[in-house]
């Protein structure tokens, strides 16, 4: 696993985030519940770019993912979906995917931008909220933030922007950003 460093822009971690996040979920005493926010859209479809490989690893993502319904996703930009995976039996530490559904349709020539910054945001709000009222208190148990560059990909938005905005609504989170291929 690598760091790519860059000034004023967010670490990007070049390796597997599936795996990584394995290991910090078993380290034992060292370890830490791992939230992974991913950008879905709202057209019911769960099978292209990270959302594959998520699907692939945690199919109970997806399964919950299309339990929310089409006219749910429709009429809900801005809304978070978190879906535990994992606990672990001795220290509690969980994994929990956050679908943050802030993509307006799919990428294509009328619709070059999907992703709804509005949504994106509120739903980032959402996940530091969630972080906020579930895990303030327990100080046994740290919380990272382990994340794909969402919002960048299939979805057609700016990374420069995005990691902004990771910068001003998740300031006091240790997060992680992996560059997905």
């Amino acid at each position: 696993m690598k760091t790519i460093n860059k000034k004023d822009s967010l670490p990007i971690i070049n390796g597997d985030l599936f795996e990584h996040i394995k290991h910090i979920i078993k380290a034992g005493n060292n370890g830490s519940t791992v939230i992974v926010p991913h950008v879905c859209n709202n057209i019911d479809a769960f099978g292209a770019g990270f959302a594959s490989a998520v699907a692939k690893n945690y199919p109970i993502v997806k399964e919950n993912y299309h339990l929310l319904g089409l006219s749910f996703l429709k009429n809900n930009l801005g809304y978070v979906q978190f879906v535990d995976v994992y606990k672990d039996s001795t220290y509690g530490h969980k994994l929990i995917f956050a679908n943050m559904i802030a993509q307006n349709g799919l990428i294509n020539t009328n619709n070059p931008r999907p992703l709804n910054y509005l949504a994106l945001t509120k739903s980032m709000v959402s996940v530091a909220k969630y972080i906020q009222q579930n895990f303030s208190d327990d100080h046994e148990n740290k919380v990272q933030i382990h994340a794909p560059k969402f919002g960048s990909g299939l979805a057609g938005g700016n990374w420069n922007f995005i990691q902004d905005l990771i910068k001003d609504i998740w300031t006091n989170i240790p997060t992680f950003i992996y560059s997905y291929k």
